[in-house]
């Protein structure tokens, strides 16, 4: 049986799952993760880097809308659900494996299961998701709850575009809980032994940034650092590059606006260009103390929206 643990508050919820490595962080020791890389986990674990997600708007509304859309999917599917407010350790407490979770199914012929909520935009769920798939990062979230818990089964439960329930049943794979078993004591064993992965560096820029921000160390003398050189031509190239794309993009798009005059929408074979007019702002007034100050104020501007059709 997992060990259950009731958070005090958040801070110490925080503090529990940096002692593990958690459901929504176990796909990046298979590279799946969107949120970070095995290179970031390790440094997240290891106290250098933050493991909080900046929450974008539709992570905001997707936690106030959980109840709602587990409850409405609850009552079309005659399920009785509860929401999980404990944090779940796997039994093995030396595997360091733990899980928060949405909703527990309860009272059902096949066993208590797992209920993961997702609220998910139209174009997202069309270019991610399949109608009885998740995404792999959500599949090995999943399974890794499952694990933890030692439940059989689980829904994802996606409500597509605000409007549109979407359910899919989940077993648990034994072979694939083994898989992330494993992955977890390897990652743990590379923190104990102080050996971090291999940064892949096109997608840890940002982590890496972040890891050296503050610049006062004394100065790298890189005279004969062949490969060094090679990095910095390469850097200087790209910068080059950068610049002549934004002058050649520059260059099309007032080109365009020659052509297209003072059209608000144009439409082409396979693409279009929103260009309507943005009125100015007057700002605000602000407070009575400082009459006759505004604040955002803002001249208006022309929009221009370049939108490509994916090609199936």
């Amino acid at each position: 049986m997992p060990k259950i643990i009731n958070p005090e508050n958040r801070d110490h919820w925080l503090a529990l799952r940096m002692e593990d490595v958690t459901s929504t962080q176990s796909a990046a020791l298979f590279g799946l993760s969107p949120y970070a890389t095995e290179f970031e986990l390790y440094q997240q674990k290891v106290g250098a880097l933050s493991d909080e997600i900046e929450p974008n708007e539709r992570m905001t509304w997707g936690i106030r809308l959980q109840d709602a859309i587990a409850l409405g999917v609850a009552q079309d599917n005659n399920l009785r659900i509860r929401r999980i407010k404990t944090y779940w350790r796997h039994d093995d407490a030396t595997l360091r494996m733990g899980s928060s979770f949405d909703f527990e199914i309860i009272d059902h012929p096949d066993g208590p299961g797992i209920m993961e909520v997702k609220n998910v935009d139209y174009l997202v769920y069309q270019r991610e998701w399949l109608d009885d798939e998740a995404p792999p990062h959500i599949e090995v979230q999943v399974q890794h709850q499952l694990e933890v818990a030692n439940r059989e089964w689980a829904l994802i439960v996606v409500l597509v575009a605000g409007n549109t329930p979407k359910v899919i049943r989940v077993p648990r794979d034994r072979e694939m809980g083994a898989k992330i078993r494993d992955a977890i004591r390897a990652f743990w064993a590379r923190v104990d032994a102080k050996q971090p992965p291999k940064p892949d560096y096109a997608k840890d820029g940002e982590a890496i940034r972040s890891l050296y921000r503050d610049g006062k160390g004394a100065p790298f003398m890189a005279h004969g650092n062949n490969y060094l050189q090679a990095l910095v031509q390469t850097y200087a190239a790209a910068q080059r590059e950068e610049k002549d794309a934004a002058a050649r993009k520059e260059a099309a798009r007032a080109e365009i606006v020659t052509m297209i005059g003072n059209a608000s929408k144009v439409l082409g074979d396979g693409w279009s260009i929103s260009c309507s007019e943005t009125k100015d702002s007057p700002g605000t007034l602000v407070t009575p103390d400082m009459v006759g100050q505004t604040i955002g104020a803002r001249k208006g501007y022309r929009q221009f929206r370049l939108t490509m059709k994916e090609v199936a």
